[in-house]
Parts: C-alpha cells; sequence; structure tokens
C-alpha cells in the first residue's frame, strides 16, 4: 500500500508575484531530490489593497530530509528573485 502524500510547507510569494505550476514543481522536485512531489495551489483573500493572493501547497510522498529540501528550496527561490515565506506544516 503507497502512502499518501503530505504537505510538508505552505509557500506565499510576494505581492505580484506568482508561479506556474510546471515551474514550482520542478524546484520542488529538485529541492527533495525526488520526482514523487505534487504541489497545489489556492487563493486566499488578503487583508490590505494586495486583494486575493495565492498561496501553494508542497506536498512529498517519500521521507525526505526536509532540512536540506528547504535549504535548496530557499537557495532557488531566492536566485530567481522572489519574496516569499516558507511555512513549514506540522506532520
Amino acid at each position: 500500500m503507497q502512502r499518501e502524500q503530505r504537505q510538508v510547507f505552505l509557500l506565499h510569494l510576494g505581492a505580484r508575484q506568482s508561479i506556474g505550476p510546471d515551474d514550482l514543481r520542478v524546484i520542488w522536485a529538485t529541492a527533495c531530490e525526488s520526482m514523487d512531489v505534487r504541489v497545489s495551489r489556492r487563493v486566499q483573500q488578503g487583508s490590505s489593497a494586495e486583494g486575493r493572493r495565492p498561496c501553494y501547497g508542497l506536498w512529498v510522498r517519500r521521507t525526505f530530509n526536509r532540512i536540506a529540501a528547504e535549504e535548496r528550496l530557499r537557495a532557488m527561490l531566492d536566485a530567481r528573485g522572489f519574496l516569499f515565506t516558507l511555512t513549514p506544516m506540522l506532520t
């Protein structure tokens, strides 16, 4: 029986920034060193003039090195010029 994927991070990008699902999945898979990942997107109501703002769920199925994956993910997002908040999800 395969284990279900679990959400391990919630990503918020800066105002007026976005990323496509394919690009985000490649970045996330590279950070995890696994293709067994998934990304999701939902829009939440903003509390200011920025209005509705997307947030992205980062999911993984297998055991992975969370600290190393987070460091690689942060480095790749920084290198692409994103302003972001990355929130770990309790699992």
